[in-house]
């Protein structure tokens, strides 16, 4: 039986979306903030940027990956994790800056990169989803514990709305880990890549809002 030319068309699809929104939203941040790029900004920028990034190479992998020599679709599929990886250093990075002195970053930032250093080690040794997940949700956890500080001491604009868009993410990825789907051709991935979707758009909308 021939294989078909697009394996899995919705995971594709809604990867490309994801694709399309993480580089505008990137764009849009970068032309708000142009003129004054902190490094709040300047880190949820790149979060975007490398949003879009995992969504293309998801698509490649979930498209046509099938077609290409396995060694080429393991490298596309291990490049996908490593933007997600890369994409919740900066989401980490982003609200550090938000709530800890600059001064105090300094030192404090090395952690964060540690700990993108053996995620990337682990994703090489071993790149099943799950392994994104166990560096994923802590860090997200965290994240939100920084907004809620935020939130909380300083009553800080756009904070509850990444807080919002953080429970719309592990949401996302319950519902990814669940394997639930509606149907053959829109599975756990698709209803996972829509929530995610969801979920950028709050994010977006609570990022330009901090200071």
């Amino acid at each position: 039986m021939n294989k078909p030319l697009i394996f899995e068309p919705m995971t594709a699809i809604t990867d490309l979306l994801i694709f399309g929104l993480g580089l505008y939203f990137a764009r849009e941040i970068y032309s708000i903030y142009a003129t004054k790029l902190m490094s709040v900004h300047l880190h949820f920028m790149l979060v975007f940027f490398f949003m879009g990034l995992a969504g293309l190479f998801g698509a490649l992998t979930h498209g046509i990956g099938p077609h290409l020599p396995q060694s080429i679709h393991t490298f596309i599929w291990r490049i996908t994790l490593y933007c997600i990886g890369i994409t919740t250093f900066f989401m980490l990075m982003g609200g550090l800056y938000h709530v800890v002195p600059f001064i105090t970053m300094n030192w404090l930032k090395w952690l964060p990169l540690l700990g993108l250093i053996v995620f990337m080690i682990l994703i090489t040794r071993n790149d099943d989803f799950k392994t994104v997940i166990r560096f994923y949700a802590p860090a997200m956890l965290v994240l939100f514990l920084l907004m809620l500080y935020s939130y909380l001491k300083f009553n800080s604009d756009g904070t509850g709305l990444v807080m919002v868009s953080i429970v719309v993410a592990l949401t996302g990825a319950a519902v990814q880990q669940s394997g639930f789907a509606f149907h053959k051709h829109f599975n756990h991935n698709d209803i996972y890549h829509i929530i995610q979707m969801g979920g950028m758009y709050l994010l977006y909308r609570g990022v330009i809002l901090l200071t």
